[in-house]
């Protein structure tokens, strides 16, 4: 328990280096503090007389504050962590480089730029692996994946009957 108000302040800015130990006694603290401001004012309702009341009421509002500005710095500590899934840009997420790498850019909550550079079979690997999950994804809510892929031919491609390699292109089908 803390023994006075100056005791009470958090930091504005959370340290850059926060450890989980750091996370568990912030979250302590505003339990605490929170805590606090609903007993006093709990007791604000059932004080014996109105400077009481005022009193607890001054009292519940200064918890409430504290509360405030503790919650801001443990959602900007836990943000700092533990950032959110960075966002994909709008323009021109994905490309090919001139060396032939696929680069991926993105930006996080926090609107800095992320950019993946992946060669050529990482991409494709990458590529295949998330149309997979995209497919067990859609089949998980019950809809059907043929109806997002794109048509499928139905006339079978030309090919040749004869037993000599292949030299270029099969003729035309006529």
């Amino acid at each position: 328990m803390h023994s006075t108000m100056e005791d009470l302040t958090m930091p504005a800015e959370p340290t850059p280096a926060v450890t989980a130990d750091d996370l568990l006694s912030a979250i302590s603290d505003l339990c605490e503090v929170y805590a606090k401001a609903q007993t006093t004012r709990t007791l604000a309702h059932h004080a014996p007389n109105r400077a009481e009341y005022d009193n607890l009421t001054d009292r519940a509002q200064h918890w409430d504050l504290s509360f405030r500005t503790r919650f801001d710095a443990l959602t900007d500590a836990i943000q700092a962590v533990a950032p959110r899934a960075a966002q994909v840009e709008q323009f021109r997420p994905v490309r090919v480089l001139s060396n032939g790498h696929v680069e991926i850019r993105a930006r996080d909550q926090r609107n800095h730029p992320v950019i993946v550079a992946l060669t050529g079979p990482e991409a494709v690997t990458v590529g295949v692996h998330l149309t997979a999950y995209a497919a067990i994804g859609l089949d998980r809510t019950g809809a059907k994946v043929d109806r997002v892929l794109p048509p499928m031919l139905t006339a079978t491609p030309p090919a040749t009957t004869v037993d000599t390699p292949a030299t270029g292109r099969a003729p035309a089908p006529r």
